[in-house]
């Protein structure tokens, strides 16, 4: 990794993943030693409750991992067969976007791309499989920016592959924190750890992409007429006690504060270049954006 991409690492995320690690290593070895001393346990607790805890325990750690594996495969044969793969023939700007971005952070595989019917919802995220790495994103998500800001759905494609080039969809990765991740409140932390380093490489990437959030703050219909200078001034409210209580179960960050942490680190632009001409947010939310011609619903 180049010196550059190596400053994108939120600083909390890789203490938060140490600690994950160890915290899985030690449950993991409590499993295996309960196990291993379950026949010298006395009856009452061989046989009754406690007992049947450290068997299922054991269960699990040994049906997680190839359920895992499975699963990982399972759902990348399903995104293959409902949704678009795009190509040099297929929606070749992006395709082209994506080797780009993929060739600048010196990712080892060329990540494959998708476009998937997201039945309304504004998603995107990146997988792995065996030999594959992949990036999904929905046709909402797509459509809008694809029509109207470029930079915003470039922004998407480079948070995702910040996951990928970063591991975090990696099987090692998973199966090294996987008992951690069922852990609440802590884990949801390494969790929002993992999203800011994306964040930052999605912004180094593509460091106009501000849309890209913003979208996801007020919608598709309405991101367009809201004011940047306005959104950051708005985190000022997003602090203390219960900002904190808002997230402390959430996977991700608040949008609000990622928007206004990209700018102070000086990696995204508050500004935007107008694409659209200003009309009635009303009248546009009535009149959605259609999707171009040459997309086939995926799902």
């Amino acid at each position: 990794m180049s010196t550059t991409t190596s400053s994108l690492t939120n600083s909390a995320e890789t203490p938060l993943y140490v600690l994950g690690v160890v915290v899985n290593a030690v449950i993991v070895f409590a499993i295996l030693t309960n196990y291993w001393w379950l026949d010298q346990l006395p009856n009452q607790l061989s046989e009754g409750t406690t007992g049947e805890v450290i068997q299922y325990a054991m269960y699990a750690l040994l049906l997680l991992i190839p359920a895992i594996i499975i699963g990982r495969q399972v759902q990348r044969a399903g995104v293959l067969g409902r949704a678009v793969q795009l190509s040099p023939e297929q929606f070749p700007d992006i395709y082209a976007v994506k080797d780009d971005y993929a060739r600048r952070l010196e990712l080892r595989r060329n990540p494959e791309i998708y476009l998937v019917n997201g039945n309304g919802a504004l998603n995107a995220f990146a997988s792995s499989s065996v030999g594959r790495d992949y990036v999904v994103i929905s046709n909402e998500l797509f459509a809008n920016l694809y029509n109207n800001n470029r930079e915003g759905l470039a922004f998407i494609i480079g948070h995702e592959l910040g996951h990928i080039k970063r591991n975090h969809t990696k099987i090692w990765y998973q199966l090294s924190i996987l008992f951690f991740s069922m852990l609440p409140v802590i884990s949801f932390c390494l969790s929002r750890a993992r999203e800011y380093t994306s964040d930052r490489h999605g912004a180094w990437l593509a460091p106009d992409g501000v849309d890209g959030l913003v979208m996801l703050a007020c919608g598709r219909y309405a991101y367009q007429y809201a004011n940047v200078s306005e959104v950051l001034n708005q985190e000022r409210q997003v602090r203390g006690f219960w900002a904190a209580l808002a997230t402390i179960f959430q996977s991700h960050p608040l949008t609000i504060r990622r928007i206004k942490t990209l700018v102070e680190l000086g990696l995204m632009s508050p500004d935007r270049r107008p694409s659209v001409p200003a009309a009635d947010p009303v009248k546009h939310a009535a009149n959605p954006i259609v999707t171009p011609a040459h997309q086939s619903p995926a799902d």
